[in-house]
């Protein structure tokens, strides 16, 4: 009787071939987990820093901020108060061409608004971001209120950029829900 049967490896098998993917996939991760221990309290920190920087541009009077806690008011994401006194800075959301467009409005502590700016949006690069240029946001600053309408269209006070009507509209509605959200929490307290 002859014997013309091979004998398989481990690694010709079934098994070999599985057992080291699976290696493979547990050094992967665990390398995935390590860098992000190492790297999340570097990006917080990062993400903290620019945020701050963003509410001094808002609110230049300030030195330094303390979140309010507990629940905020519709469409506000961040109600942070001015250490020193001279305001708030609110960070709100709302709809936009794009999805949701994330603005910071700066209010001092006699209710105007000292700045606005947009920290995250997905809306059109270009014609869509026109709304969110420094020189049209300006249009806000020393406003107490805006008008009791829906629409940045039927605002006196404000004008809309022609062909960034969404994007405008989506701002002026972030900065009506930070207004709002300033009456509600009894301004600077």
């Amino acid at each position: 009787m002859t014997n013309d049967t091979k004998k398989t490896s481990f690694r010709d098998g079934m098994y070999g071939p599985t057992i080291i993917l699976l290696i493979i996939c547990l050094v992967i991760s665990g390398a995935l987990a390590a860098t992000h221990q190492i790297t999340a309290p570097q990006i917080e920190k990062i993400n903290k820093e620019t945020a701050d920087a963003a509410r001094m541009e808002v609110l230049p009077e300030a030195d330094s901020f303390t979140p309010e806690a507990g629940e905020l008011p519709e469409g506000v994401a961040e109600y942070y108060v001015a250490d020193n006194g001279a305001g708030v800075v609110v960070t709100a959301q709302n709809k936009s061409f794009g999805g949701t467009i994330t603005v910071m409005t700066g209010i001092d502590a006699k209710g105007a608004i000292t700045g606005v700016k947009v920290t995250d949006h997905s809306d059109t690069p270009g014609l869509g971001t026109k709304a969110m240029d420094s020189g049209y946001l300006s249009q806000y600053q020393d406003l107490t209120a805006l008008d009791d309408v829906d629409n940045i269209k039927k605002d006196s006070q404000v004008d809309q950029v022609t062909g960034a009507t969404v994007s405008s509209n989506g701002i002026y509605g972030a900065v009506k829900y930070a207004l709002a959200a300033y009456e509600e929490m009894g301004g600077i307290n």
